[in-house]
């Protein structure tokens, strides 16, 4: 087999950029690849979160707050990069909004990291009033 564990995040990039290439072209051939891809993909995943000491059961919020702390990041920096309003970054660290499928998607790409680590349910803090 050609795939080995992935051990170096060069390796994991490599891997995360093979595995959407395969996912683009979608072809069954391929799904195989595409499987073992993505448990190495989250193996990775996993040992370096456990080697950072983020527990699994962190919520969104929680590494979101740990990788801007790690990364020297302010909200409003991180906003530009996203390409969002500040407030927003702010009603989510707040707990006041949830992580939407797209934003899922700026943050796994941004943090080089699987869009589940920001995908998990966590409950919010107070309702948002419906005018």
């Amino acid at each position: 087999m050609k795939f080995k564990r992935v051990r170096s995040l060069e390796q994991y990039n490599e891997y995360c950029n093979l595995y959407e290439d395969l996912i683009m072209k979608s072809k069954t051939k391929d799904s195989e690849e595409i499987d073992l891809l993505e448990l190495l993909i989250e193996d990775y995943d996993n040992r370096v979160i456990e080697a950072i000491g983020i527990k699994e059961d962190m919520t969104p919020v929680e590494l979101l707050r740990y990788l801007l702390e790690e990364n020297n990041l302010t909200k409003a920096e991180l906003a530009r990069e996203l390409g969002v309003s500040r407030q927003l970054i702010t009603e989510i660290l707040n707990y006041k909004r949830n992580i939407s499928k797209k934003m899922i998607t700026k943050l796994s790409d941004r943090f080089k990291m699987q869009p589940i680590a920001f995908s998990r349910e966590y409950e919010l803090k107070g309702e948002r009033s419906a005018a």
